[in-house]
């Protein structure tokens, strides 16, 4: 995350900022608006009189009926070259300024056909100049091809339409990850009422959906919140669909146009929430947190992402209110969270958490504090990822937090910290991930670790058994090799459902024979140079489950590959839309 610093300049030249900069480089070269601004209402001038100047030959021409025809034609071949010596001597700019100013004024003048023959020397708006030079038939087919433009039947554009709409109804399934064209009643009720939001008055449709069908129910609550976010459709208008005393759980996914005043009012109208996750909150300030602290008296988890107006005081201050009732607290991309507010967390919340989420904080630094705090029996998620130093979470901090609550967990995630080497694995992961041998771990993502080798996971899935391990992710975890993928699927190809190998180059295609998992729904084999379309298939057959691989970045997998029957490849090359 950049941050702006304050800097000195010493030349004298008080130049602060870029914006200033600018300012300043356009007073050296002599560029003011005063100037730009004398020479527009000159070239307006000179077009207005060359304006003028035709209007009257054209008037003449058609008064003098008495002309003889070869006198005619002698003025009409001067009037032309009058009008290619013009054309010639006047720049670019006063070539654009007469097109607009001729009596046609049509949109034509902006077709590429006519800006092509403008650049060639020929006046669109001069008929006898057309006559005497006619564009020839080769020219209008390159005029054609440059401009894009060809001549189709009202059926055949009506086809082509229709085939786009397919294409992007198609990607936008693939992306959001659904397997079936046909939604449900249900789904397409809340697609409906969430487009309805979006267009019209959000006041009146709330009201309106109150009256009409009663509400929405606790069921559906998420999916309209859901639905909503992706259009950022969630305002403080919206926001009433979900003021619901009954509630006790609530996940919005995008905060963004909802303000402070909307936080509060959710404090009030829905006191008995335990579990609040507020995505991309930045206008959640220290007023609206403490409110929610204050005025939810049951809340025990906290999802927060971007609350970056939130001070250290308030932070402070908030883990002091909530002292002995916040069982999971997850935060992420906020600078405003730093060692202090960190302590403070620990020293107030640390027994009785039993899940912890730090991402992306650029200002903490004291991990190894979290070990001395941390220890509840009951401890099952532990997040952390992307310090701002490497060394920042390194194998002594993980170690030592693993000896607290390694046993317990569930989920584990240490993405991006690229302090941890294999001395972690045969240090932290291999004594205390596991009970009598096996571990409890149902997620595990260790991405982007760059100096765990192949030595290192297969010792971890060799020595350790995972019999409920859901969900892996080894993303460009580049020093992996297909000993790692074998041992990993060895281990736990019974009970895998997604599988993240993003980027791991080095794989070959033999690793990929050993790949038979029954419950397996999605896997992710980005930027990995060996896999093509006969991998892709026999991944697809092999496990029965699947329906999501991802192939971004694979030039080999064309679209010749044929996979089985509902599995969808997303990030074929060969796709367009």
């Amino acid at each position: 995350m950049y941050r702006a610093r304050n800097r000195r300049n010493d030349d004298g030249s008080g130049v602060r900022g870029p914006n200033s900069a600018l300012t300043q480089f356009l007073k050296e070269q002599g560029i003011s608006a005063e100037n730009i601004r004398d020479r527009w209402l000159e070239t307006q001038k000179k077009e207005a009189e060359e304006a003028q100047q035709r209007d009257e030959d054209n008037s003449e021409t058609e008064s003098d009926e008495d002309i003889k025809p070869n006198a005619i034609k002698n003025n009409l071949s001067k009037k032309s070259s009058r009008s290619r010596k013009r054309e010639s001597s006047s720049s670019e700019e006063d070539d654009e300024d007469d097109v607009n100013s001729d009596d046609d004024g049509d949109d034509d003048d902006y077709k590429p056909e006519a800006r092509l023959r403008r650049l060639k020397g020929a006046d669109i708006n001069d008929s006898d100049e057309e006559e005497e030079a006619p564009l020839g038939s080769e020219r209008k087919k390159k005029i054609l091809s440059l401009s894009g433009e060809k001549k189709i039947s009202p059926q055949q554009a009506k086809a082509r339409h229709q085939q786009r709409k397919t294409r992007r109804k198609k990607a936008a399934n693939l992306l959001d990850r659904k397997n079936s064209l046909i939604s449900s009643l249900q789904d397409i009720c809340i697609k409906i009422i969430s487009k309805s939001i979006a267009e019209y008055n959000a006041q009146s449709m709330v009201e309106h959906i109150r009256d009409t069908l009663g509400g929405v129910s606790l069921e559906n609550l998420n999916k309209l919140a859901k639905a909503l976010t992706k259009n950022r459709a969630l305002n403080d208008d919206t926001l009433q669909l979900f003021l619901n005393t009954s509630l006790t759980s609530l996940a919005f996914y995008d905060c963004s146009r909802l303000s402070y005043e909307g936080y509060k009012r959710l404090a009030i109208f829905s006191p008995h929430l335990e579990s609040l996750s507020l995505q991309m909150c930045g206008q959640l300030n220290n007023e609206a947190l403490l409110y929610l602290a204050e005025k939810l008296p049951n809340l025990k988890e906290l999802y927060l992402d971007g609350p970056f107006l939130i001070n250290e005081a308030t932070w402070i201050k908030f883990f002091d209110l909530m002292k002995g009732r916040l069982t999971a607290f997850h935060v992420s991309n906020t600078h405003r969270f730093n060692d202090g507010s960190l302590s403070a967390m620990l020293i107030n919340c640390g027994s009785s958490l039993n899940s912890l989420g730090l991402a992306t904080l650029d200002t903490v630094t004291n991990y190894a504090l979290l070990p001395q705090y941390l220890g509840s029996p009951d401890f099952h998620t532990l997040i952390l990822e992307e310090p701002s130093r490497e060394t920042d979470i390194n194998d002594e901090v993980i170690i030592n937090l693993l000896g607290c609550v390694g046993q317990s967990l569930t989920k584990f995630s240490v993405n991006r910290c690229t302090g941890l080497t294999d001395a972690c694995i045969m240090n932290g992961f291999l004594p205390f991930l596991s009970v009598s041998g096996k571990s409890k771990i149902t997620d595990l993502e260790l991405e982007e670790l760059d100096q765990v080798t192949t030595d290192g996971i297969v010792l971890l899935f060799s020595s350790i058994k995972f019999p409920l391990l859901r969900k892996c992710s080894l993303k460009r975890c580049f020093s992996l090799g297909d000993g790692a993928l074998i041992e990993l699927l060895l281990n736990s190809s019974a009970t895998l459902e997604e599988l993240n190998l993003n980027g791991l180059k080095s794989l070959t295609s033999e690793a990929f024979t050993f790949m038979a998992c029954p419950n397996l729904k999605q896997i992710n084999l980005g930027f990995i140079h060996s896999v093509n379309d006969k991998i892709v298939e026999e991944i697809s057959r092999n496990n029965q489950n699947i329906s999501i691989i991802e192939v971004y970045g694979d030039n080999q997998v064309t679209g010749k590959c044929l996979p089985r029957n509902g599995v969808n490849i997303i990030g074929r090359q060969s796709d367009s839309m």
